[in-house]
C-alpha cells in the first residue's frame, strides 16, 4: 500500500520523489544538485 501511495503522490507532484520508506503525510524530496551525498 506504502508503493501505492508514494507513485499515486510522485505522479501528482512531478517535480517530488519519495525517499525510501516513505510513508503517507512525511516529507518527499525535491531533486536537485544540493541533496548530491546527502541521502
Amino acid at each position: 500500500v506504502r508503493k501505492v501511495k508514494a507513485a499515486q503522490y510522485v505522479a501528482a507532484h512531478p517535480n517530488q520523489a519519495c525517499p525510501a520508506k516513505w510513508n503517507e503525510g512525511a516529507e518527499a524530496l525535491t531533486p536537485s544538485l544540493d541533496l548530491v551525498g546527502k541521502i
